[in-house]
């Protein structure tokens, strides 16, 4: 019984000791944003969440455009009601984040504003 609780506890431990988990944040004059994400080996699974720091009630977006690390990843909305973003990032046999690495994000919206800020490993 001994041999066999174990045998299960080290296969448990095994099997989580390839995934990572990585949590980068940053911020401009208007945006806060991040991206976290779940890393096993060559596979990725993670979100970016973006939130308006002044959002009102009724927030909307015209022309809202997010381009990630210059065009990896884009989001591109004619109309986006609500003051926040959340975009899904994943790949399987990549080459994955690593913890060193800077995301840059522009987001332009309402045809007139853009910012640009860069994501960095939380510390």
């Amino acid at each position: 019984m001994k041999k066999t609780i174990l045998l299960i506890s080290l296969v448990i431990f095994l099997v989580g000791c390839g995934n990572k988990f990585i949590l980068f944040n940053g911020e401009s004059d208007n945006w806060k944003g991040e991206y976290s994400t779940n890393i096993d080996g060559t596979r990725e699974n993670g979100e970016y969440t973006f939130s308006f720091k002044n959002a009102k009630n009724d927030t909307a977006f015209e022309n809202l455009q997010i381009v990630i690390n210059d065009d990896e990843t884009r989001l591109i909305e004619d109309i986006h009601k609500g003051s926040t973003v959340k975009i899904s990032s994943s790949c399987s046999g990549c080459s994955v984040t690593s913890e060193d690495e800077i995301i840059k994000v522009n987001i332009k919206w309402d045809v007139q504003n853009e910012e640009t800020f860069f994501l960095e490993l939380e510390k």
